[in-house]
């Protein structure tokens, strides 16, 4: 099993409500423990209007992706194992911001 840390970006089949799926970047928000699934958060290029919670990834170019991002409200499971490839890691910052991101999105 490969362990994704929290707040890898990764490359996976990205689940949508409607049960279809697409490959998109998401963010893992699952602590570090022994899983085969993964809790991640949809990440998307930036739009114009920001919704509660969403924030754009301050330091994307570290992350290793292509253009900035915005981690936005949509989350899912993946299975460890659909993931294509880890883009890169988040920095402590933006960690905070996501950790943010999740009390508003979940009402924590």
């Amino acid at each position: 099993m490969t362990g994704y840390k929290r707040g890898a970006i990764v490359l996976l089949p990205f689940p949508f409500s409607d049960q279809s799926h697409k490959i998109r970047p998401a963010v893992v928000v699952s602590p570090d423990y022994p899983s085969d699934d993964l809790l991640v958060v949809a990440v998307t290029s930036v739009g114009e209007v920001l919704r509660p919670g969403e924030f754009a990834i301050q330091f994307w170019r570290e992350a290793r992706t292509d253009s900035s991002f915005v981690c936005e409200t949509r989350s899912g499971f993946g299975a460890k194992n659909l993931v294509r490839k880890q883009l890169g890691q988040l920095r402590e910052s933006d960690l905070e911001k996501l950790d943010a991101a999740l009390e508003v999105w979940f009402g924590l």
